[in-house]
């Protein structure tokens, strides 16, 4: 089994695993910014092996883009909808509302998840309804804009924020380009930048 992931975009993949687990070791050990940080590096890793595997689909050996599809998926699975799931229990200390938006978030992603595995992009390379990857990047963004929203009000901010992406996740109305080509680089530098402020941040 280990053998697949000789191929290259599958251990691109798998990097993006070891920086899952370790913001996810961050966060559950009272490091939330820095679990984010390690988080992103997870977010655009899944773009690079995407675009890798694209790249160099006639040189792949048999099974390894089925395999990839399913290895991406769990992936998918940790940093979209497991990850912010966890972040909003934390800010909310276990409140009510915290538990409601992390399972219509849980319930809103695999539904996502389970479309697009079986229906994929549309014909013109978009996604149907807000993928998964867009839940990272807002938990980063929620984090460097607690610093001007009041401590009382923020864990519900948070908490309605991540309602309404979940409901944006299983709408059909709203087609989303998928980040390839040239706006992979541009996600990536931007993804570093955050992550690096996110961890001065948590240092501090």
């Amino acid at each position: 089994m280990l053998l697949y992931l000789r191929d290259s975009a599958n251990a691109i993949t798998a990097v993006g695993y070891a920086f899952a687990i370790a913001g996810l070791f961050l966060a559950l050990n009272g490091h939330v910014e820095l679990g984010t940080a390690a988080m992103l590096w997870t977010w655009f890793l899944d773009h690079w092996d995407g675009h890798v595997a694209r790249k160099t689909k006639d040189r792949r050996r048999p099974g390894m883009a089925d395999f990839g599809k399913s290895f991406d998926g769990f992936a998918d699975f940790i940093h979209g909808i497991l990850f912010p799931s966890i972040v909003i229990v934390l800010i909310g200390q276990g409140s009510l509302m915290s538990f409601a938006a992390a399972l219509v978030l849980v319930l809103a992603g695999a539904i996502r998840l389970s479309y697009f595995e079986n229906v994929g992009l549309t014909s013109d390379a978009k996604f149907t309804g807000i993928p998964v990857s867009y839940d990272t990047p807002l938990v980063a963004i929620l984090l460097l804009a607690q610093p001007v929203v009041s401590a009382t009000a923020y864990p519900a901010v948070v908490a309605i924020a991540f309602i309404i992406l979940a409901v944006l996740h299983v709408t059909t109305t709203i087609k989303v380009p998928a980040i390839r080509g040239r706006a992979i680089p541009v996600a990536t530098v931007a993804a570093i930048a955050v992550s690096s402020t996110l961890a001065s941040r948590g240092w501090l």
